[in-house]
């Protein structure tokens, strides 16, 4: 080859490496909880992953969501060794109780038998246009310009249990008591101010965050447990109409937790469930985008002694092509890193004081998340890999 042609080659081949990582036909994605590891860890992780085939890391601070604004030095330096190893990155900005956010009792939500919830009422317009617009404002000042940024994630963003808020601020704006039933008197009136209460709390959100970050690029995203989103046995749900409330964000999902048994048809029956969730959510949002997160670690082995058994990296891989064959172009595991998220209040706060206190490890799963497991290195990554080949 003359020195003109390998001059030329190695042009091509510098562009070209970094475009496919912007733009790659599959975006694969795991999430990690930056205090689940030292910091010493994380180029070493970023950089694993990234050899493994990911394309993006979903970073947050596990326990306190809201650590990407209390611990903004640290997260940034997360940011920028991810973007060196070769990842983007997505900033999970949310989960309605794993916060540290101000609880003022008038803005937290309560259930139909008058019991105040841990979880904020995003019904409730003043707590919207101070607390939250300030929040999901500071998140996007800091984090709209770093390189390598691909989103902002919501994460159980329905409140779990409790997608409905019986408060003085809901009674007053329907102008009556409050139904509870669906045999109540007005139980359609109720359920058609709900559904305009979460769409105004849609809005409201992307407008935040688009009127100090317009980058199309940055993508908003939505999800919750598919077991949260159409749960017929829960009341709050009844009636709720969630493609209006999801349609204005940027892409959606409803993740999945498998549990793997050693019945041979388990890796089978585990992707057609997941198959499903996948079939439900084109079905509420149709159209729209969907970043499908499906948990990479057994539950039931969870918090068990000794190395997991499942998921296999053959296990993991069925699922990835059920995903694709449902035309899903973007797989989202969960997860690389992470740790223990059961915390009091008390342990969060010291878990995950505000800088410059250096935040403590969380509590550990050993060998439970992708981590910690090389077995499935060397097959699952030459799967991954060969998705953007």
């Amino acid at each position: 080859m003359s020195k003109k042609l390998l001059i030329m080659f190695l042009l091509v081949l510098f562009v070209t490496v970094p475009m496919q990582s912007q733009n790659p036909k599959v975006r694969i994605s795991a999430w990690y909880w930056l205090n689940s590891a030292p910091k010493t860890d994380w180029s070493h992780d970023f950089t694993e992953m990234r050899k493994l085939g990911f394309t993006d890391v979903l970073m947050c601070w596990g326990v306190d969501l809201t650590g990407i604004v209390t611990r903004k030095h640290d997260t940034l330096e997360a940011m920028d060794k991810a973007h060196k190893a070769g990842l983007g990155i997505y900033l999970i900005v949310w989960q309605p109780v794993a916060n540290s956010m101000h609880r003022d009792p008038k803005f937290m939500q309560i259930t139909a038998e008058g019991k105040v919830l841990d979880s904020f009422d995003v019904f409730n317009p003043e707590w919207r246009n101070t607390e939250w617009k300030r929040y999901l404002q500071d998140v996007a000042h800091t984090y709209r310009d770093v390189p390598g940024f691909r989103g902002y994630a919501f994460d159980d963003t329905f409140g779990g249990s409790a997608a409905i808020s019986y408060g003085a601020w809901e009674e007053k704006a329907f102008g009556a008591p409050l139904p509870r039933t669906p045999n109540d008197a007005r139980w359609n009136e109720w359920v058609k101010a709900r559904n305009q209460w979460w769409e105004d709390w849609a809005i409201d959100t992307v407008r935040f965050i688009r009127d100090i970050d317009p980058n199309p690029a940055h993508v908003l995203y939505v999800e919750d447990s598919i077991n949260s989103l159409v749960n017929p046995k829960r009341p709050a749900l009844l009636g709720w109409d969630l493609g209006r409330t999801m349609k204005h964000f940027d892409a959606v999902g409803g993740y999945t937790v498998s549990t793997w048994t050693s019945d041979p048809n388990s890796p089978a029956e585990v992707a057609k469930k997941n198959g499903e969730a996948i079939k439900i959510i084109r079905k509420v949002v149709p159209g729209k985008p969907i970043i499908f997160t499906f948990w990479t670690a057994n539950q039931r082995e969870e918090r068990l002694p000794g190395p997991a058994v499942h998921p296999t990296a053959e296990e993991i891989i069925a699922i990835c092509q059920e995903a694709l064959r449902l035309g899903v172009k973007h797989l989202d595991m969960y997860g690389y890193r992470i740790g223990e998220f059961k915390v009091t209040k008390e342990q969060m706060a010291q878990q995950m004081p505000p800088e410059p206190a250096p935040y403590q490890i969380t509590g550990q799963f050993p060998q439970k998340f992708m981590w910690d497991r090389p077995e499935l290195f060397e097959k699952l990554g030459k799967y991954l890999r060969s998705l953007n080949r």
